[in-house]
C-alpha cells in the first residue's frame, strides 16, 4: 500500500534513512583499582556509510581506520576503533556522539563506577547511559507542522482539480475532521509506547492503522470528497468527478514522496539525532569486564565477570538506557588478615582452656 501523510509521519520510507549500515560497539575492562581502558568501534558497510560517521558524529579521539573485505568481491567494511584508558571512568569523553542540525543537539553517553571496599569483598557497580536530545515537545512541534503541511498539499491539489467548487481552507478543515483523530492517537501512543506501535503486538495501533487506510485508500478518499464536490455542484457527474479524484489521490501521494521536508535535518531533532529509527535501529553491542564475578547485571548475558547488552537507539528514545552490572570480589588480604586474627583467638582460647586445667 502507498505510503500516506498521516503513516508517513512516523514511518518515512529507506529513501530518507542516512546510515542503514553502521553498528556500534564498545567493550570496557575495569581493573581493581576502578582504572582501565575502553574499545570502541564503528563498523560503516560502505564508503557512504563512512561518510556519515564522518560527518554526523563526534568520534572517540585516538582511533584509526581500517578496512576489512569480509565478503569476497563485495565493499569492504570500514572500520573506525579507538582504545582509551582511564584512570576514572567518570571523566571518559562520550564516545556516541551524533549531532543534529542544531548546535548543542546532540546524543551522548555516560559512565559511574562505585567502589565499596570491605574487609572481605569488594563490590564494583557500574552504570552506562544514553539519552538522546530529543524529547515530547520537539516530536510534537515537529509532527504538527508536518502533519498541516500535508493537508495544505492534499487541499491545494483537490483546488487545483475543482477550482470553480472547492475553497482550500474549507476542504482543508474537512480532510482535517477526517484524519485528525487518527493523527492524534497515533502520535499519543507514539510518545508513549516509541516505534512499539508499529509491532504486529500492538494490536490496537494495528486496529486504528487498518481503519486509517481504508479511510484514505484511493477509493474511499475518491468516494468521501465525490460527496463533498456533488453537494456543491448538484450537476456534477458523479463518476466523472470520482475518477478525477483518484488523479488527485495519485499526485497527492507523489508529492509525499517527494516531500522535501522529510529530508530536513530537522527530523533528527524532532526524533532523535539519530533520524528516523524504524527501519534502521542502529545496534549496540556493550561489554564490561569487571573484577570479580559479576553477581547482578540488566542482561541475561553474563559469563563469570563479563556482561553484554545488545540493543538499538530506539530503546533510549525519550528515555534513558541504563546499563547496569555489579560484581563481587574476595579480597585476599582481607581473608588473611581475618583468618590470622582467628588463629590468634584460637590460640588465646587454647592457652586460656590449658590454664583452667
Amino acid at each position: 500500500m502507498k505510503k500516506t501523510f498521516l503513516l508517513a509521519l512516523l514511518a518515512v520510507t529507506a529513501l530518507f534513512l542516512s546510515g542503514c549500515f553502521i553498528n556500534i560497539t564498545a567493550m570496557t575492562k575495569i581493573n581493581d583499582d576502578g582504572s582501565g581502558f575502553r574499545i570502541t568501534t564503528y563498523t560503516a558497510d560502505g564508503a557512504s556509510e563512512k561518510q556519515e560517521v564522518l560527518d554526523r558524529y563526534i568520534l572517540p579521539p585516538g582511533g584509526e581506520w581500517r578496512l576489512n573485505q569480509y565478503i569476497k568481491n563485495a565493499p569492504p567494511q570500514h572500520i573506525y576503533e579507538a582504545k582509551r584508558t582511564f584512570t576514572d571512568i567518570k571523566g571518559l569523553a562520550p564516545d556516541y556522539v551524533r549531532k543534529g542540525s542544531k548546535a548543542g543537539d546532540v546524543s551522548a553517553n555516560k559512565f559511574s563506577l562505585k567502589i565499596n571496599k570491605g574487609i572481605i569483598v569488594t563490590t564494583y557497580e557500574y552504570e552506562e547511559t544514553f539519552r538522546d536530545c530529543t524529547d515530547a515537545r520537539k516530536i510534537n512541534d515537529y509532527c504538527g507542522r508536518w502533519y498541516d503541511r500535508s493537508l495544505e498539499i492534499s487541499a491545494e491539489e483537490i483546488e487545483k482539480a475543482f477550482p470553480r467548487t472547492v475553497e482550500k481552507q474549507k476542504v482543508k478543515a474537512l480532510l482535517d475532521g477526517r484524519y485528525r483523530p487518527y493523527y492524534d492517537y497515533f502520535l499519543s501512543v507514539f510518545l508513549k509506547d516509541g516505534w512499539s506501535i508499529f509491532d504486529d503486538k500492538h494490536a490496537a495501533s494495528q486496529q486504528k492503522i487498518t481503519e486509517y487506510e481504508e479511510k484514505y485508500n484511493v477509493e474511499s478518499f475518491s468516494a468521501f470528497l465525490a460527496d463533498y464536490i456533488i453537494s456543491l455542484d448538484k450537476g456534477a457527474d458523479r463518476k466523472a468527478v470520482v475518477e478525477k479524484l483518484k488523479t488527485v489521490h495519485e499526485k497527492i501521494d507523489e508529492q509525499f514522496s517527494e516531500n522535501p521536508s522529510l529530508g530536513d535535518l530537522a527530523n533528527d531533532d524532532a526524533f532523535g539525532v539519530y533520524g528516523w529509527p524504524l527501519f534502521m535501529g542502529y545496534p549496540f553491542n556493550i561489554s564490561v569486564i569487571l573484577p570479580g564475578r559479576i553477581t547482578e547485571a540488566n542482561t541475561k548475558d553474563i559469563k563469570g565477570n563479563f556482561a553484554k547488552w545488545e540493543f538499538s537507539n530506539d530503546d533510549f528514545l525519550l528515555n534513558e538506557y541504563s546499563l547496569k552490572a555489579k560484581s563481587r570480589k574476595l579480597n585476599p588480604a582481607g581473608i588473611g588478615i581475618l583468618a590470622v586474627f582467628f588463629l590468634i583467638a584460637l590460640f588465646i582460647a587454647y592457652k586460656r582452656g590449658n590454664k583452667r586445667n
